[in-house]
């Protein structure tokens, strides 16, 4: 990524910190941690800034697919289609390992996914080790009970982010029925501790509209929730092709979430979210990467191509692999995208890189 690219995501990400421990203002008991939180965030930048001088590009984020598992069997789930692998789940010791070195390159933040990470205390347990790295998990919360709302009380650096589709109708029509009761109860024990929490919405051709207005999520706001992130819909399944965003209804993602950091009081997260801005795709390591729960090291969730295992490699060396800097090499290429994910749209050229390393 070129210094210019690097410079602005580091700063809109330390943005985001900033206005998280403005709004923890309102909560002092969440204010020490912000601002501890922001710290951190401040080296971690000054780290990877060293690592590039020396030809190392560390991405921020990494996202990590802790399980396949899952206590739901939502409606057009990419996770079930793209990483159904019957192979073992890497370790607690490993994520340890990996947690490790993480620290050690300058990555900040790890969002957890699955399948239901909730399912694995145990990596859970791990991530509580590190409190320098920010954890957002993703979860549909059906597992979520007073004593993990503890455990993310007293481990403020994990965040719950709740999986939803929008109201009740829509996301129990995905994800099943109880889903969204599940939810409004555990809301109540959630704000009862003050903590702070997120929700995750599923941007669709439908949806778009009633997900990123100011009045439907002033609900949430008022049910104690501070974290949001729009994740446009990818049409894993070619017969839901109609859901993907329009478009007219793509450009307008990014300025309408800048819209609500200024008005609302809350964190709003788009993904992939305006990549032109960063010269286009942030998948490889530019941004982010992605490892599967067999250890398998991927660009991104959406595009499940890989030549590392890292359970038999470091994650400097899964930077550094030839599938990854192929990748990086074609981010020019991977500007314009239908579906959310640039990769999962311009798939036959990221073949055309694997069967070519």
């Amino acid at each position: 990524m070129q210094d210019e690219h690097r410079d602005r995501f580091d700063s809109n990400i330390l943005m985001q910190f900033r206005k998280a421990a403005q709004i923890a203002i309102k909560t002092p008991s969440q204010l020490p941690f912000f601002t501890k939180a922001l710290l951190n965030q401040i080296r971690a930048v000054g780290l990877r800034k060293k690592l590039a001088k020396q030809g190392v590009q560390v991405p921020p984020l990494l996202i990590i697919s802790i399980t396949n598992r899952c206590n739901l069997n939502c409606r057009g789930c990419y996770s079930k289609v793209l990483h159904n692998d019957t192979r073992e789940e890497f370790s607690a010791a490993r994520f340890r390992e990996i947690l490790a070195e993480a620290v050690e390159l300058g990555i900040s933040t790890i969002l957890l996914a699955g399948g239901e990470p909730l399912v694995r205390r145990d990596i859970l347990d791990v991530a509580s080790e590190f409190p320098q790295i920010i954890f957002p998990i993703f979860t549909n919360a059906m597992l979520m009970d007073a004593d993990y709302i503890d455990f993310f009380k007293q481990h403020p650096h994990m965040i719950p982010v709740v999986s939803l589709e929008g109201r009740e109708v829509q996301t129990d029509e995905r994800r099943g029925d109880g889903v969204y009761a599940n939810f409004l109860k555990i809301c109540s024990g959630l704000k009862e501790k003050k903590l702070f929490w997120g929700i995750s919405f599923t941007l669709t051709s439908e949806s778009n509209k009633l997900l990123l207005s100011q009045e439907y999520l002033g609900e949430y706001l008022g049910m104690g929730c501070r974290l949001f992130f729009f994740v446009e819909y990818v049409p894993i399944d070619p017969s839901s092709k109609h859901l993907v965003l329009t478009p007219l209804q793509k450009a307008r993602v990014q300025p309408t979430v800048d819209m609500l950091m200024d008005k609302l009081p809350g964190l709003f997260i788009a993904f992939p979210g305006d990549e032109e801005q960063y010269g286009g795709c942030l998948a490889a390591g530019r941004g982010f990467m992605h490892i599967n729960p067999s250890g398998m090291v991927e660009p991104c969730p959406f595009a499940p191509f890989s030549d590392v295992d890292i359970r038999f490699s470091s994650l400097r060396e899964a930077l550094d692999s030839k599938l990854m800097a192929r990748i990086r090499a074609k981010h020019h290429l991977l500007k314009e995208t239908e579906g959310g994910c640039a990769l999962w749209a311009n798939r036959e050229e990221v073949f055309g890189v694997v069967e070519d390393k």
